[in-house]
């Protein structure tokens, strides 16, 4: 009887390097993935930086204004692109007045604010506090949208074909 010689059919073989193929892909595939979210994870750290410039930037041209007595009353709004090395990153920039929108109407006020015994629910003297709370919201609310402004930066760019954004908000008011 003849021995089985010594060594690898082909059979065994082929095997082998399906399940070599197999890995290799799934390596392929992983250090793909691990590249593109490496360069977006970059991309986005770039954007932040970009973002904490501009602000730092347009927060100084306000506090400039300040100390000259001049405070944004309108609403601004800018756009500009960055120089290379970024060039690939374009921002926004808003400023506008704070509104605080005041809860409940007229209406509403008057029935939350009365607590009648009875006799006197829907008369006038259960409307008065109301009233007056409504009043000094909005005198309080009044006095925010004149003191108070919103900073909007906002870094946009492409990643993958698609666009991405970061933004950035602040409040600077004016005592």
């Amino acid at each position: 009887m003849k021995g089985h010689a010594p060594g690898f059919t082909l059979v065994e073989i082929m095997i082998a390097l399906a399940i070599l193929a197999v890995g290799l892909v799934s390596l392929y595939t992983a250090q793909g993935n691990s590249l593109r979210a490496s360069g977006s994870a970059e991309r986005m750290q770039v954007a932040s930086m970009l973002a904490r410039e501009k602000m730092t930037e347009k927060m100084m041209e306000i506090e400039e204004g300040l100390a000259k007595g001049a405070f944004p009353d309108d609403k601004v709004e800018e756009t500009g692109d960055f120089e290379g090395p970024f060039e690939d990153y374009r921002w926004e920039y808003t400023v506008r007045k704070v509104e605080i929108p005041i809860a409940g109407g007229e209406g509403e006020g008057a029935e939350a604010g009365g607590e009648g015994d009875g006799e006197n629910s829907g008369s006038e003297s259960n409307q008065a506090p109301a009233s007056a709370q409504a009043n000094v919201a909005k005198i309080v609310s009044k006095k925010i949208a004149e003191s108070v402004r919103e900073i909007n930066v906002r870094i946009i760019w492409e990643d993958l074909g698609e666009e991405q954004s970061i933004k950035v908000t602040s409040h600077v008011s004016q005592l």
